[in-house]
Parts: structure tokens; C-alpha cells; sequence
């Protein structure tokens, strides 16, 4: 699996239009993911190591590769979306269910609207750590022109991009990860 950066737009690789001007926050050339504090750092070698340090043996090794994978997938591909669409924004979420796990700094950040020509956009991109609970969705250009920016309040600073979240670590993301399966071999025996 490559997780350095390289392969296809929405996975880190080269972005069509990419060499076109800004349009305000992500860089206009280059590979998507660079634009991203945390996952610009993370290759596959570091998260498999990551989890290894956690004490996950191999096979968990693959079951958190994999949600890496897709959760990194996610991200980009918002953040393709918004330096595709000019005029598009990012909305910061926290999931219901997801709020009693995630940190203070993450949920005051839920329903932050950010335009995608904020000029420090890549300091408010989550997510901020390995499960982290904070994502972005995007907004359409027609939703930002109706309803706006809805900026942090005052004082509120975005977490800082870390490898993992002092709420969420990596012994606890590999416990949640290994009750899936289980918990949906219990719901096919139950169905």
C-alpha cells in the first residue's frame, strides 16, 4: 500500500487543475496531501509502526492499516472537492455519538463553517491526530454565498496537528477498531 503521497487525485497524488492560481487556502501545484499539517507526515511505515508501538501484533497492524487508509482517503478527498470548486468552504463536525470521546478543543470547533480562501486554512484542517474525532465536510459554493463563513469565536485556536490525540490513543483507537468485527459477527447471528 502506498501512503507517501503518491497515486490518485483524492488519495494524495497529483490534482487535476493543479496548475492553476490559488484560489485561497490549498496551494494551487503540488500533491494534496503536502497541504495537510498531520497527514503530510504520516507514510505507511510510521502508522504501521505507530500501531506496532501500541502493541497491535500484525493482524491488527492490517485492520488499523486499513482504516487508516480509508480514513485518510476521506480527508483528501474533501479537501480535492474544495480546491476544485472555488468558492466552496470547509465545515468542521464532530458526530453526535462521537462527543463524549473526543476533546475539548475538537468539539468547540463543531459547526465552524471556514471559507476555502481562509488564509490560514491549513492550520484549521482536521483531523489534528490519529482518531481524532474532528473531520471537515465540504460546503458548497451556493451554501457558502447564502449562509456564510461561521467563524471560530474569538480566542479559539485550532489544535495543534499531532501523530496522536491525548483523548484517543492508539491502544484505545486498536481496541475500538478490534470490536468490530466481532460486533458485527454478533449482529449476522442475531439477524
Amino acid at each position: 500500500m502506498t501512503t507517501t503521497g503518491q497515486g490518485t487525485p483524492g488519495q494524495g497524488g497529483e490534482v487535476p487543475n493543479a496548475g492553476r492560481q490559488a484560489s485561497g487556502g490549498l496551494p494551487a501545484t503540488g500533491k494534496l496531501v503536502d497541504s495537510h499539517p498531520l497527514l503530510a507526515r504520516l507514510t505507511g511505515q510510521v502508522v504501521w509502526n505507530l500501531a506496532e508501538e501500541a502493541g497491535a501484533d500484525d493482524d491488527e497492524c492490517g485492520l488499523f492499516m486499513d482504516h487508516y487508509a480509508a480514513w485518510r482517503g476521506a480527508a483528501l478527498a474533501v479537501l480535492e472537492r474544495l480546491r476544485d470548486a472555488p468558492g466552496g468552504g470547509l465545515r468542521l463536525v464532530v458526530d453526535e455519538a462521537d462527543r463524549g470521546g473526543a476533546c475539548p478543543e475538537c468539539v468547540a470547533l463543531h459547526g465552524v463553517v471556514l471559507p476555502g480562501t481562509h488564509p490560514d486554512l491549513a492550520a484549521w484542517l482536521p483531523p489534528f491526530s490519529i482518531g481524532c474525532h474532528c473531520r471537515a465536510e465540504y460546503v458548497e459554493p451556493a451554501e457558502m454565498a447564502v449562509a456564510g463563513a461561521q467563524m471560530p469565536p474569538p480566542g479559539l485556536r485550532p489544535p495543534a496537528h499531532r501523530l496522536c490525540c491525548s483523548r484517543r490513543p492508539l491502544s484505545l483507537l486498536l481496541a475500538q477498531l478490534a470490536q468490530l468485527p466481532r460486533m458485527a459477527q454478533s449482529q449476522e447471528h442475531e439477524g
